[in-house]
């Protein structure tokens, strides 16, 4: 399997639970199970780690991060402060061919939910995203948006199978949409600014189901 087809393949069955969090990864495992060379095999576990979803520890090796909550309130706490910062700089209204895709991807991001289909949700999703942050003229900032919006992966499917959580969110996006069309950067701060914090709720739920509550 090519290098770079793996780094997506293993990425994928870190995010959707293949490996849970805290689990080491065998290298030998993984490249028996991918068909991969070792150094196919090295060289994605690099950039796993440098996308913070892996992390190499000294007499362990190779495991899948795992935050505690309060980790979780501190990234997506970052999230909304970049996040909105990107919102309140977008030139507005946006142009109308990056709405278009936009409102295509948020579409068949909504069949994707109708369908179960979470693997696609999640890269729709992704590439709703990448769209809408294209937009600000700020290019560092959005880049550090993508890098913590990595990170923050396998923290936003925990929610995928909620029903009701998956409609709000696809109104979000559309809500997300309409505040780019419009003049008022302070409507599209509150429309970005609203869709960012269930997944990190959610996540402090399943923590403490699985460990009890958490204090630091």
């Amino acid at each position: 399997m090519p290098e770079r087809a793996l780094e997506e393949e293993l990425e994928d069955d870190i995010i959707f639970g293949r490996y849970a969090p805290g689990a080491r990864i065998i290298e030998d495992r993984v490249m028996e199970h991918y068909n991969a060379k070792r150094h196919a095999v090295r060289g994605a576990f690099a950039a796993l780690e440098s996308r913070g979803l892996l992390v190499r520890k000294p007499n362990k090796g190779v495991e899948v991060v795992e935050f505690t909550p309060d980790q979780v309130d501190d990234l997506y706490g970052v999230r909304i402060i970049l996040e909105t910062a990107a919102a309140a700089q977008t030139p507005l209204p946006c142009p109308p061919d990056i709405l278009q895709k936009m409102e295509d991807v948020a579409g068949r991001h909504k069949e994707a939910i109708l369908a179960k289909d979470y693997r696609t949700v999640f890269w729709l999703n992704q590439e709703f995203h990448e769209l809408q942050f294209s937009c600000c003229e700020n290019a560092r900032l959005a880049r550090l948006i993508a890098n913590h919006a990595r990170v923050a992966q396998p923290i936003r499917v925990i929610k995928y199978e909620d029903e009701g959580h998956m409609q709000t969110i696809v109104q979000q996006h559309f809500d997300i949409i309409e505040a780019m069309r419009g003049t008022s950067s302070e409507k599209l701060v509150k429309a970005v600014r609203a869709h960012l914090p269930a997944s990190a709720e959610a996540y402090r739920e399943s923590y403490e189901r699985r460990f009890g509550r958490f204090t630091a």
